[in-house]
């Protein structure tokens, strides 16, 4: 009897103690992730700093030739400077994480979760320049993830999951939608069940647990 392999990969990580949890699915029901990749778009000294005294294993795949940087952090493995807009970041952190864990790509890069995406100096922008910026950056990351996937022969249906209030004034529930589909989502969704969730800021500063709502946006590569 063949055992079921479940993988996940996160998006935009910053500091451990805020990261995204994996393990829900919709109706607060829950998996148990063998196998998770988490992205950052920190350098591996940047996220060290941020993270100190968090205890981390930097690795290398031997044959596989990648430049980004990679380390066990909590038997996960974290890949460093990875933009989840760029497909070929995508498909380096995928193949990083597989290798490791002598599993397919699919089951890295089936579900994908994602918590409060949002782009980078937000407070020079209008509430609406925000939220232009904001449907172009998850419609990005949705074109990135169909990209990867094909790039890796990947043929099952994907699920994007993201955190996200629905009064998110970042984003609302509408725009992140309307957002989700231009980048290639077939349905999107909310889930009735809300879910509490550690949120920090961008620059790592503050933080607190916030009940939020939870997302998904099946895609096909």
């Amino acid at each position: 009897m063949i055992k079921e392999q479940f993988g996940a990969t996160t998006l935009g990580e910053s500091q451990h103690r805020f990261k995204t949890d994996v393990n829900f699915i919709f109706g607060k029901q829950s998996v148990e992730r063998q196998y998770v990749l988490r992205t950052t778009m920190h350098s591996l000294s940047v996220w060290k700093t941020r993270n100190a005294g968090v205890p981390m294993s930097p690795f290398k795949i031997k044959n596989l030739h990648v430049e980004k940087e990679a380390a066990i952090v909590d038997r996960e493995v974290w890949v460093f400077n990875i933009n989840g807009t760029q497909p070929q970041d995508l498909v380096t952190a995928v193949k990083v994480a597989s290798s490791y864990y002598s599993v397919s790509p699919s089951v890295i890069l089936s579900d994908i979760y994602a918590k409060n995406l949002n782009v980078e100096r937000e407070h020079a922008m209008s509430d609406q320049a925000l939220i232009r910026a904001n449907k172009q950056l998850y419609s990005g990351v949705c074109e990135a993830i169909i990209k990867a996937a094909k790039q890796l022969g990947i043929t099952n249906q994907l699920n994007f999951y993201v955190f996200s209030k629905s009064n998110n004034p970042k984003i609302p529930q509408e725009d992140l939608h309307a957002s989700l589909k231009e980048g290639g989502a077939s349905q999107v969704k909310t889930d009735d069940k809300r879910y509490k969730v550690l949120i920090g800021s961008n620059d790592d500063k503050r933080s607190l647990q916030q009940m939020t709502n939870f997302h998904t946006a099946t895609l096909c590569a």
